[in-house]
């Protein structure tokens, strides 16, 4: 009898809807700054499956160009913030 392991694969969610979880997770955790990899662990995706990864930085690139985040480079690392557009309205909401 062979013991066969199967790797259960989550479906890849739709694009919006990760980057309205990453938006949410940038205005709570990230005014300071995150780096992708610390978005996908807050976000609980797997930050060592490059596909996650993938999936979190397609919805910060959503986000940037629908002007809800900032990407800056510090001392060589990559950051994402939420823009203060996104804060302002997490702030005025109920």
């Amino acid at each position: 009898m062979a013991n066969t392991q199967q790797r259960v694969v989550a479906p890849v969610p739709d694009p919006d809807l990760l980057a309205a979880v990453v938006l949410h997770t940038l205005v709570s955790d990230g005014r300071e700054g995150m780096t992708a990899t610390r978005v996908a662990v807050a976000c609980e995706r797997d930050h060592d499956d490059a596909d996650d990864v993938r999936e979190v930085e397609k919805a910060l690139a959503i986000l940037l160009e629908d002007g809800l985040a900032t990407r800056e480079e510090e001392h060589g690392i990559e950051l994402y913030r939420p823009s203060r557009a996104a804060v302002r309205a997490a702030e005025l909401s109920f």
